[in-house]
Formats: C-alpha cells, sequence, structure tokens
C-alpha cells in the first residue's frame, strides 16, 4: 500500500521519491507542491537576460529568510 503524499512534506515526498523513482504519482504531487509554493519564483527562458539581476533577487531572499529563523 502507498503512503499517503499529500499528507507527505516535501522533504519526505523527496526520501521516498529518491527510492522509488518509478512512481510518477509521487513524482506528480511533489511537482504541484512545488508549484503551489509562493516562495518558489518560476522564470521564462527569455529572462536570461536577466539572470544577474534575478539572482541578486534570489540571494536577498535567502538573506531574508536566514534573518527571519534567526529572530524566531
Amino acid at each position: 500500500m502507498k503512503p499517503d503524499f499529500n499528507a507527505m512534506t516535501r522533504k519526505e515526498l523527496r526520501a521516498y521519491i529518491l527510492e522509488h523513482r518509478d512512481d510518477t504519482e509521487a513524482i506528480s504531487v511533489i511537482v504541484e507542491k512545488i508549484k503551489a509554493d509562493p516562495n518558489i519564483h518560476w522564470y521564462k527562458p527569455e529572462d536570461t537576460d536577466r539572470f544577474p539581476e534575478i539572482f541578486a533577487e534570489h540571494q536577498k531572499c535567502r538573506e531574508d529568510a536566514r534573518r527571519n529563523q534567526e529572530n524566531q
């Protein structure tokens, strides 16, 4: 019997998928979880010209998240 993928965290799903690489249902669930995450930004191929700007934004978000964790 398969686990309840929707109840699993992304970390748990990742571990499961690494052990069950052919389980397309689990892969679909983790993709949907990633797509639903408001902290993940999706970029278009034409955004490659903006890579330095995008990278700086990413670094700032990571630094802000780190500071927030330290302050909790």
